[in-house]
């Protein structure tokens, strides 16, 4: 993870979206909680990205996005991450991939994460963002 650089190109985006102080995480229909983020659309900028999957997967409207930082999977792809407070939600269409979006005094457990690397927990500690399991 790289926090404060950006990269040339990506592949994907990360959202950490937040009502308040409570991190806001959708749960995906074959996976578990996940915060909103996806693949890039040809011509988007990091804000668009953001903001496109926070709607499509949260019913989230966002306010000003804000990137972090970014990582690279061992194969390559590159996801930037970003910060943004939620302004509003409305309800899930069930028409993309996720089944329920819920706001959480803390993070689920690794066991109820779509990926159990402690990547989320790790970001919201680096971060200074509320949310973040006690080690």
């Amino acid at each position: 993870m790289r926090l404060g650089t950006l990269p040339g190109t990506h592949d994907s985006v990360v959202c950490l979206t937040y009502v308040g102080d409570r991190p806001l995480l959708v749960r995906h229909r074959r996976r578990a909680w996940e915060f909103p983020g996806g693949h890039a659309e040809p011509g988007e900028t990091l804000q668009d990205t953001a903001r496109r999957e926070a709607w499509e997967e949260a019913g989230a409207t966002l306010g000003e996005v804000r990137p972090v930082g970014h990582y690279v999977l061992s194969g390559g792809h590159v996801t930037v991450v970003t910060h943004a407070r939620v302004t509003a939600l409305a309800p899930l269409t069930g028409e993309f991939e996720t089944v329920e979006a819920r706001a959480f005094d803390v993070l689920p457990s690794d066991e109820e994460l779509s990926w159990a690397d402690g990547l989320y927990a790790h970001l919201l500690r680096e971060l200074g963002l509320p949310g973040a399991p006690i080690p």
